[in-house]
């Protein structure tokens, strides 16, 4: 469920409290707000399996006359798992939703249920093609800070669009004691850049290009999760270093009949062996003004990492690393499903000036016997 009203009485707090910001920018960069928004947004979701997941959001944003752009929010989520009988790492213990690690079931406390709570605050800025952003974000076991830059230029009469964009974060990790880790503080620190190139081919048609650089250092297996390795339970363990790369293009193509095609393409690869490749398809129609109807479909296939196994049988699992995450596995999946969108005019009067009702259904399985079935509905109010 997906409601979103804007100009609340919390979110205009958060603004007045963005306007004692704003006064100590410079009096060029005040010469005069052009435009402002503010706006809580509320998320629930929730699965057949009974995990819960709620999610506060309020956004500020400001644009000045002379194209400086500012926005800040603020993210409050809080998580319910319930624990239950699967072996650990695989498909049916992560989440459909999430796919975060859910808790197993035990026989000193069966139905303990597990909840987490992330609070984050993200602000940016946008000037004349280039952008800046800062990202905090705080639970119990996980602290993250990252800091985003970018750059966009238009050429050819503005029918080629060039981006650059890259990051850096670095977290702060502090698993928690339980009965079978030892909850050793530990780090990560991601690097992270981009190129895209998006090119109006026609008046119909727009191709989209780009590449993808990860370099990630530290943590990262599941401190939580252990692994059957020759007749024992041990921690997970994986490289402290990926390298991770990917190029992806995208092909828009507007249909007479007031609809539009999209397919997608993406290869991945990384220095622990795994490659991918994903292919996609949307369709959007207009059945009239008020109502539009999107299909989706997926495929996704994966070789596996140089240290996955099914069983391991060496004490000293691959070069000393074993892992529990099916997702490091060989596996195929698909997705599809659709959504319809209906934009009533007028509904409510003079409160409202933009509203939109969404329902939305997927249908997601893979070759390791794991599928879900995602329902979304939404509403969105404008003032």
């Amino acid at each position: 469920m997906r409601v979103q009203v804007t100009h609340t009485r919390a979110s205009k707090l958060v603004l007045a409290a963005t306007v004692a910001g704003v006064a100590a920018l410079p009096t060029s960069a005040r010469s005069g707000i052009d435009e402002t928004t503010a706006s809580y947004l509320f998320n629930f979701y929730t699965d057949v399996d009974g995990v819960d997941v709620f999610g506060h959001y309020v956004t500020t944003g400001f644009r000045f006359e002379n194209s400086l752009g500012l926005t800040l929010q603020w993210v409050h989520d809080r998580v319910v798992f319930p624990a239950i009988e699967a072996p650990p790492g695989s498909a049916e213990a992560a989440d459909a939703i999430t796919s975060a690690s859910r808790p197993i079931a035990n026989s000193s406390d069966p139905y303990q249920d597990y909840v987490k709570t992330r609070n984050s605050f993200e602000g940016g800025v946008t000037y004349h093609g280039y952008n800046a952003g800062y990202y905090v974000s705080m639970e119990s076991d996980y602290f993250a800070q990252m800091v985003s830059f970018g750059y966009n230029h238009d050429l050819h009469g503005d029918n080629l669009n060039l981006a650059l964009g890259a990051s850096y974060s670095w977290d702060s990790i502090e698993p928690l004691d339980d009965e079978d880790t030892a909850g050793i503080p530990d780090y990560r620190r991601t690097t992270y850049w981009n190129v895209v190139a998006t090119q109006v081919v026609t008046k119909t048609t727009v191709l989209r290009v780009g590449v993808e650089f990860n370099r990630v250092q530290g943590l990262q297996e599941d401190p939580y999760r252990n692994v059957y390795v020759a007749g024992s339970n041990v921690p997970e363990n994986h490289p402290d270093e990926r390298m991770r790369q990917d190029f992806f293009v995208g092909l828009s193509q507007f249909v007479y009949n007031r609809s539009s095609v999209k397919l997608d393409y993406r290869y991945y690869s990384d220095d622990w062996g795994i490659s991918s490749q994903m292919v996609g398809l949307k369709l959007n129609q207009y059945v009239n003004d008020d109502f539009i109807f999107r299909y989706r479909y997926r495929y996704y296939t994966q070789l596996p990492s140089d240290f996955y196994r099914i069983e391991y049988t060496d004490a000293n699992g691959v070069g000393g690393y074993q892992t529990g995450d099916y997702r490091l596995g060989d596996f195929g999946a698909h997705l599809f499903g659709g959504q319809v969108q209906w934009h009533p005019r007028n509904l409510f009067g003079r409160i409202g000036a933009h509203s939109e009702f969404t329902f939305g259904y997927e249908r997601y399985f893979n070759s390791n016997n794991f599928s879900a079935d995602v329902f979304e509905t939404g509403l969105l109010v404008a003032f």
